[in-house]
């Protein structure tokens, strides 16, 4: 194996790191250069200047590559793709020496700096695996929180636990689940480190740990001829009562029902809790409890659309047909306050498919959570409705 030297950096408060071994002069003319191509933009902006400075830099020695990874630091997506186009030519040109120096302390420092975005800092971890290969698996689990490689880190230490498991050691191997679980995600992973948990008889509830909210009080189907349910406003929209009863479609009395999802993630199927039918709206009403006034984010999806009122105030709107209900596929922020907060869903259903073959789905799945993803701190409770309704019974 090749020996890769390190170049030696120093850093300066305030600036960041500074390439030592550029000369004053070569310094000068990289700022230049940089800042002609971060004048460019969309649509061939400034592309001449940006391409003719990006070939200056692709010149340079390897000595440049921290000033390119810094430069790709920008929400200027096309200055980061010319960027990245002399980093590659540099780092192509140093890795066929005979002994390559790459700023191996810089790379370091780059890849574990949350400030920074995640393409250049992937792009750098890419770099130090050719020439560092411990690193990784070294940093990784220390990155749990890192919201760019949280799930790289999540799956490592879902491998640590297989390991531990494999090797009989069942007390690492619980635990490794266990922090594997807390910091996942993606219900790929979360759904994973839950198996994983009970293998070593530990039980996990998905629903708890990401904020869905799975058990509620429905009511439809409302008749919705065409795709005219999302613009009628029916009577659960002007008030809530979940004693009341409604004529719904095909003029069949309709009453709100307590139900409760059997999915581990949530989703509420409402052919199976309301009705199979097409062109229709069906309505979810739920009251949670916050210990105290927390911003948050709504996370939804549904099939077809959806509304969505906290506290009465409408929060997101989606009119969008045929577009099935995945994970976290709307996003809105939201304020649950300290208290009793009330949650009502709107979920339209249209026409059949123009192809019979594909069933008519009609679902629902929400949660509340922090950026993150993690679950916001709150409890769903029994309406006092529904409390005087089941006392009067």
């Amino acid at each position: 194996m090749r020996q890769f030297k390190m170049l030696v950096y120093c850093t300066v408060a305030a600036v960041g790191w500074s390439c030592g071994l550029l000369t004053n002069g070569q310094a000068d003319e990289v700022d230049v250069a940089i800042a002609r191509v971060a004048k460019a933009g969309p649509q061939g902006a400034g592309s001449a200047d940006a391409k003719d400075a990006a070939e200056f830099l692709a010149q340079q020695g390897v000595d440049v590559i921290p000033r390119l990874l810094e430069a790709m630091d920008t929400p200027n997506i096309v200055a980061a793709n010319w960027y990245r186009t002399a980093f590659e030519s540099v780092l192509q040109r140093a890795l066929a020496a005979d002994e390559p120096q790459l700023p191996i302390a810089f790379l370091q420092h780059y890849v574990k700096d949350p400030e920074r975005q995640g393409r250049p800092r992937r792009l750098a971890l890419g770099l130090l695996d050719r020439v560092d290969p411990e690193f990784q698996a070294a940093v990784l689990p220390t990155m749990l929180e890192d919201p760019v490689f949280r799930e790289d880190a999540v799956a490592q230490v879902l491998e640590q636990g297989d390991g531990a498991k494999q090797a009989g050691d069942a007390e690492t191997a619980k635990q490794r689940y266990q922090l594997a679980f807390q910091h996942a995600r993606v219900s790929s992973q979360v759904t994973r480190a839950a198996d994983r948990l009970r293998s070593v008889g530990v039980q996990a509830n998905i629903v708890e740990h990401m904020g869905f909210i799975a058990r509620w009080y429905v009511i439809g189907p409302f008749d919705a001829p065409g795709r005219s349910g999302f613009d009628t406003r029916f009577p659960p929209e002007e008030k809530v009562d979940l004693t009341a009863s409604y004529v719904g479609q095909d003029a069949v009395p309709i009453r709100w029902q307590q139900v409760a999802s059997s999915d581990r993630l949530g989703q509420l199927n409402l052919v199976q809790t309301v009705a199979a039918v097409k062109e229709a709206v069906g309505y979810a009403y739920c009251e949670i409890e916050a210990p105290a006034r927390q911003t948050v984010q709504l996370r939804c999806g549904a099939d077809d659309n959806l509304t969505v009122w906290l506290n009465d105030e409408q929060i997101l709107a989606k009119r969008q047909w045929l577009n099935g209900t995945r994970l976290d596929r709307f996003t809105a922020p939201a304020v649950l306050q300290a208290g009793k907060n009330t949650v009502l869903v709107k979920v339209c259903q249209g026409p059949q498919h123009k192809n019979p073959a594909v069933p008519n789905n009609w679902s629902l799945q929400l949660r509340f959570c922090d950026a993150s993803g993690r679950a916001a701190k709150f409890r769903v409770i029994v309406p006092e409705e529904a409390k005087a309704n089941v006392q009067d019974q």
